[in-house]
């Protein structure tokens, strides 16, 4: 008998004690779990975040020596789809922890920092938080505001405001990202830094009261001469965005991950309507609408799982990915899952709008995914962008990476027929740089798609599967139906109008509307004056 490596030998527990924690996911959540009320009160019970802290839920990938379990990408992204099937609230609460809290500590602390403080974040005793956004910085975080100042003693001032982020009222350290410039003024680049919870100068703002993924706090934070040195730098003074980056590329996968389990969970309950539902034409899971629904659906869950499958395979043999991948993940599983809610909302008719009912949750859940770590379109021309300068790095990565050449090569054919329509053949825009912008997000569509065609069609390559077949064929209608409307031009393309004309459209509506704004009083949350102190 062959003896296996020791390398199979912890992938086999791995994979054992991973699905251990499946089953004890969905036990939990029958017995444990009620996202109903989590989502009304707006507040994530602490019996569940220690539990899933004592589960190792709260330090998916950390080492065994710093308190957590050890899971591969692959295993790790199993269990963020289970509990994206479970609440959307939780997978992201969790998400934010592993992902945008440990991770770039792992990755980027000093090992000091790391022995002081995985330990208790990576069993749940405390939380991790990620703090980069801003008013006026959020699909570009090169443009935030708060900056790092020197002081005498060869640390730094941190000054500014952070707004929207997850978890950061609750967490005892924010990785927190600002400006970072020398004692002359000298600007060097975007720096992060540890910050604890109760350090002098930081204060939680309000809280942002979301429509979906309710239970989990997102609020301000501000950073009043928060003192720290280079002890708390994460990674190399300046090179921020590097440990930025890492963070959110897999955070987008980790957005991937739950939408995978959101899509099966509204796919599983459309299914039961439709099965017991009968309308006037016989039972509605035997109507062709429902039918059409619900091979959509299952085609976009093919589709999307073989994508993350793929790239978690590859993750785990130290293969690197490039970022437009986890870019496409993120648009395809955001806006798949989306459509997958609203679809259940619509099936299930009146019952779909009522609270109850699980639907009209899943729906609000589901909208800021198309949002979170990069707006889908933001994403679309990103991705545009990048492969319209010849990006040779994704086009490799679908040639060797999802093993389909043809489909690298046809993505390559089809960028420029997308780049001919908008640059050489007369067509028109306003101006230059709108003729760019709308080519970029055009490229960025294709070439999703194109990502998505060579998942799939690589996962069939390997597999043989007649299912995998039936997604194959349903990836290459979506890539050439989209580039003949890309080629042809939609119709709001073809009779844009420019700014100063839809100003003067939309402004006439006051006319027919007026211009509403409500001003009654509300409820006071103010203090009286009389018990300042």
């Amino acid at each position: 008998m062959q003896t296996m490596s020791y390398q199979d030998q912890q992938n086999t527990k791995r994979k054992d004690l991973t699905d251990d924690l499946l089953e004890w996911l969905r036990s939990y959540a029958k017995e444990r779990i009620n996202s109903r009320l989590i989502d009304e009160r707006r507040c994530i019970p602490p019996y569940i975040v220690l539990d899933f802290g004592n589960r190792g839920l709260l330090g998916m990938q950390v080492l065994p020596k710093y308190g957590g379990i050890g899971l591969s990408n692959q295993d790790t992204l199993r269990l963020i789809q289970q509990l994206g099937a479970i609440d959307a609230t939780l997978a992201s609460f969790v998400g934010v922890h592993n992902f945008l809290g440990i991770r770039p500590l792992m990755n980027y602390a000093s090992d000091n920092l790391k022995d002081e403080l995985l330990p208790h974040i990576a069993t749940g005793r405390e939380l991790a938080a990620f703090a980069l956004t801003e008013q006026g910085a959020g699909s570009n975080p090169q443009a935030i505001s708060a900056k790092a100042i020197p002081d005498s003693r060869g640390g730094w001032k941190l000054q500014g405001n952070k707004i929207w982020i997850g978890s950061a009222a609750w967490a005892s350290t924010i990785n927190t990202f600002v400006q970072t410039f020398d004692n002359e003024g000298q600007y060097l680049g975007i720096s992060g830094f540890v910050v604890r919870q109760g350090s002098k100068g930081l204060r939680q703002g309000l809280e942002a009261l979301t429509m979906g993924l309710r239970g989990m706090v997102q609020n301000a934070v501000h950073l009043d001469d928060v003192s720290v040195d280079s002890e708390n730098l994460l990674g190399e003074l300046g090179a921020g965005m590097k440990v930025a980056q890492d963070a959110m590329m897999y955070g987008r996968l980790c957005i991937t991950a739950v939408s995978l389990g959101g899509m099966k969970r509204c796919a599983q309950l459309i299914l039961r309507y439709a099965k017991r539902r009968n309308i006037s034409t016989g039972r509605l899971i035997n109507n062709p609408v429902t039918l059409v629904k619900l091979t959509t659906i299952t085609e976009h869950i093919m589709a999307v799982e073989s994508l993350v499958t793929r790239i978690a395979v590859l993750l785990d043999g130290g293969s690197r990915i490039p970022i437009e991948a986890y870019a496409a993940c993120k648009i395809i599983g955001s806006e798949f899952f989306w459509q997958a809610a609203d679809s259940l909302v619509q099936m299930l008719g009146g019952r779909g709008y009522i609270e109850t009912n699980i639907a009209p949750q899943l729906l609000r859940d589901s909208r800021i995914l198309r949002i979170y770590e990069g707006p889908t379109e933001t994403l679309n021309m990103f991705i545009g962008s990048r492969i319209n300068v010849k990006n040779e790095e994704l086009y490799q990565f679908i040639c060797h990476g999802l093993e389909t050449p043809q489909i690298a090569e046809d993505l390559r054919i089809a960028v420029e027929q997308i780049k001919d329509r908008y640059t050489n053949s007369g067509f028109s825009f306003a101006d230059k740089n709108t003729a760019s912008r709308w080519l970029y997000a055009c490229t960025g569509e294709i070439t999703t798609l194109g990502i998505v065609l060579a998942a799939v069609e690589g996962a069939f390559e390997r597999s043989g599967s007649k299912r995998l077949h039936r997604t194959v064929t349903w990836a290459k209608l979506c890539f050439e139906q989209k580039l003949e409307r890309i080629l042809s031009g939609t119709p709001a393309e073809l009779v844009m109008s420019d700014p100063e004309t839809i100003n003067d459209i939309i402004g006439n509506y006051s006319y027919t509307i007026g211009d509403i704004e409500q001003t009654l009083s509300g409820e006071s949350h103010s203090l009286d004056e009389m018990l300042y102190c």
